[in-house]
């Protein structure tokens, strides 16, 4: 089915239009002998009838040939506006980008706790997919002063927190044991009392860590959020670097200690910079960490 080319009061101007362009045709073939046979009274109607026509389609055609002029008009702004449009998405997108790595070397400059530390800033550069022997790859080695057994450290939401520690060095690039895994042992306290424990990895990336060796007793002033630090005691890892906080804890009727859940402070899924540390510059390899609690007996 065919539809109508034009609707509404367009088609009503089209019609009229036709209308009186026939009269006038038909006005062509007469005389102008006729015409003035034509009584007076007649004659008023005709003429002021035909003036109206010819008016009405004159103006008709002139507004078609305005609107069309005007549509063009504000095409041409459009278009314009949809460039100026492009361009500023493009330079919103531009801005984005730079606040991002903006904040990222403000990060990198932000790590001060450590001010009489050497510093060694690195890009992570390689992640080891696997949960059971997982590590990360930095982009210094021994030629940049790299040694095995340097913490790692970063800064992320305004807090300096423990990565881990250098387990692998090579010429320009260096292995990174995260504190996520199962191997990862650290010397720590809980801030707020100062009691000593150890923490230790549970082999996921997602998984708490595990605070070991904190006595029962301690449950009356334990708390949810409290912060953990290294102790610096194993002579790896320079005390007061926060570790996490505690998101929960149980009691082992089994055990002497508290089980002792804690969030790490640093997501290393989104970490990209980090430091390698060097407090004493003569690090010490540390000893293997005990293989289980001491048994003093259930109270």
């Amino acid at each position: 089915m065919k539809h109508d080319r034009f609707h509404g009061p367009a088609r009503a101007a089209h019609q009229k239009a036709a209308i009186f362009l026939t009269l006038a045709i038909v006005i062509l073939f007469l005389s102008t002998r006729a015409i003035f046979n034509i009584p007076n009274f007649f004659q008023g109607y005709i003429i002021g009838g035909l003036q109206k026509g010819f008016y009405a389609v004159s103006s008709f055609f002139s507004r078609t040939i305005g609107a069309v002029s005007e549509l063009r008009s504000v095409q041409k702004d459009y278009e314009a506006l949809l460039k100026k449009m492009q361009t500023y998405e493009t330079q919103a997108r531009e801005y984005a980008t730079l606040k991002e790595e903006n904040e990222r070397l403000k990060q990198l400059l932000g790590l001060s706790s450590l001010t009489d530390s050497k510093k060694i800033a690195s890009h992570i550069i390689a992640r080891d997919p696997s949960n059971t022997y997982s590590s990360l790859v930095i982009d210094k080695g021994a030629t940049s002063g790299i040694q095995k057994y340097m913490p790692i450290v970063a800064y992320q939401n305004g807090v300096e927190g423990l990565v881990g520690k250098v387990i692998g060095v090579n010429a320009t690039t260096s292995v990174v044991q995260p504190l996520y895994d199962q191997r990862f042992f650290a010397a720590a306290r809980l801030a707020k009392t100062r009691v000593e424990g150890m923490i230790n990895g549970q082999g996921y990336r997602d998984s708490p860590l595990s605070l070991l060796y904190i006595p029962k007793s301690e449950i009356e002033k334990l708390q949810q959020g409290d912060i953990v630090v290294t102790s610096g005691l194993d002579q790896t890892y320079p005390e007061e670097l926060i570790i996490g906080r505690v998101v929960r804890y149980t009691l082992n009727e089994f055990s002497s200690s508290l089980v002792i859940d804690v969030r790490p402070a640093i997501d290393l899924s989104s970490v990209e910079y980090v430091f390698a540390i060097d407090v004493t510059q003569n690090l010490a390899v540390p000893s293997s960490p005990p293989s289980a609690a001491p048994s003093t007996g259930i109270k």
